[in-house]
């Protein structure tokens, strides 16, 4: 709404560049620099239906709101201070469900703090699952469904209403643009959100198509969403704690050849919310389980993943489900309070690039591991009625500000990241599970921007 903009008296220099490659790769110095605007909105205000090329929309504090969806152009930016909240409102439909969506080359800064998080929520008096859409940002990093000549489109819009100029499609056929960034997101927590247009065409709390590793994602959290708390669509992006409470579908999505690592990361799921076909993790390498490369291989390190304390909820199915010819690095992990704690129905062979090592796993009913034999230091445990009793976490299940998913023996020792050195993860920790002794000084990462917990 054009009452509530103020254009900045000055333009201000951002580094965009001139020519593609420079734009949207972050590892290449950029060798032009063009003006770009600021637009300042005022607490109160709609975001646009498009932030154009070479605009940067400030949301400097306050409460703002999407009324539809918002798209990020190429080239255009949209930068959202610490404290700041941004409200979806309710649409009659799934497919004009509101959302902010940055599309392949546009940029996105929100950096909340661990006291001040940027908040993404419902509009509604009385929230509920599913009133907004989410966020989405899209990249030009690889994928396995990218060629010379086609780009899929992202799920959970409804092409028809794109605006004119926008492109809803992602990721790219070569590794030229992997390097690349959209910016940052941390210390954000994205709540009611999550939008199904149709079966298998959704929209999720975050969503990331072809995000390269220069965009920065970490202490993000995802809360009471229709689909899946956090999915990746190729690329390579690299993120550190994330945290998902009461996400009706998946909490971790894995699919077109995503090769991203993802260390201390949360999943909780709790009883009174409805849960379908759920699992701790799902990964495919595409739907039809093809062999295209790259082939889908989240690295995954540090992981809680909490179910049931005394059964496994309605709805839920896996603590992982790896299949459709997936590959996979799960390690130092912890898996209780699922009916089946690991699924493998990848199917080929993968034994080359694909292990499960060095984790805690508890199932509801045997076998706890269906489909394949795991080996390589995990300890698996079957017990029909406690989902804690061999793995002792401190108080898994209690809701409020004690909760505190733990380590006691024999998850406070144990991690083990042969093979992973020099990588993104931080190798120093020997604990396995998302958190370290209750003994650590800043330990409990949840603490002051997350809710619900």
């Amino acid at each position: 709404m054009k009452k509530f903009m103020t254009v900045a008296a000055a333009l201000s220099v951002i580094a965009f560049g001139a020519c593609k490659k420079e734009a949207l790769d972050s590892q290449t110095p950029n060798k032009n620099v063009q003006a770009v605007v600021n637009i300042n909105l005022t607490s109160g205000a709609t975001l646009p239906l498009v932030i154009g090329p070479d605009t940067n929309y400030v949301l400097n504090s306050g409460t703002y709101f999407l009324n539809g969806k918002t798209y990020v152009a190429n080239t255009g930016s949209i930068t959202i201070a610490a404290g700041v909240q941004i409200k979806g409102i309710k649409k009659a439909t799934a497919a004009e469900a509101s959302a902010l969506v940055v599309t392949r080359g546009g940029k996105i800064f929100a950096n909340g703090t661990a006291n001040s998080p940027v908040v993404f929520t419902s509009a509604e008096a009385t929230p509920a699952v599913g009133d907004w859409g989410g966020i989405v940002i899209l990249g030009n990093a690889k994928t396995n469904q990218n060629t010379a000549t086609f780009s899929p489109t992202i799920e959970g819009i409804s092409t028809p209403t794109l605006p004119a100029g926008i492109d809803a499609t992602y990721g790219s056929a070569d590794t030229t643009l992997n390097g690349e960034s959209s910016g940052s997101l941390t210390y954000v927590r994205c709540e009611y959100a999550g939008a199904a247009i149709a079966a298998n065409n959704e929209l999720n709390s975050f969503t990331f198509g072809g995000v390269g590793r220069g965009t920065v994602l970490h202490h993000l959290e995802a809360s009471y969403g229709a689909d899946d708390s956090f999915e990746f669509f190729g690329g390579v992006v690299n993120a550190k704690y994330l945290a998902s409470l009461n996400t009706n579908d998946d909490i971790f999505d894995f699919d077109f050849g995503y090769n991203g690592t993802l260390q201390f990361i949360l999943g909780v799921r709790r009883t009174g919310f409805t849960y379908a076909d759920a699992n701790g993790i799902e990964s495919d390498n595409d739907a039809s389980g093809s062999s295209l490369t790259p082939r889908t291989q989240a690295k995954v390190s540090n992981m809680t993943l909490v179910g049931g304390s005394s059964s496994a909820f309605a709805g839920t199915l896996n603590g992982a489900r790896l299949r459709r010819n997936s590959s996979y690095r799960i390690v130092n992990s912890v898996i209780l309070g699922y009916t089946t704690g690991v699924a493998l129905e990848s199917g080929g062979t993968i034994a080359d690039s694909a292990f499960f090592r060095n984790n805690l796993v508890h199932a509801f009913t045997a076998p706890a591991v269906v489909g394949g034999t795991l080996t390589g230091f995990n300890s698996i445990w079957v017990n029909a009625t406690n989902s804690n009793a061999n793995i002792l976490l401190t108080s898994p299940f209690v809701t409020g500000g004690s909760f505190a998913p733990l380590p006691a023996s024999p998850a406070a020792s144990g991690a083990d990241f042969t093979g992973f050195s020099g990588s993104f993860f931080d190798t120093s920790v020997a604990y396995r599970g998302a958190f370290p002794l209750a003994s650590v000084s800043g330990g409990n990462w949840l603490a002051g921007w997350t809710a619900g917990f």
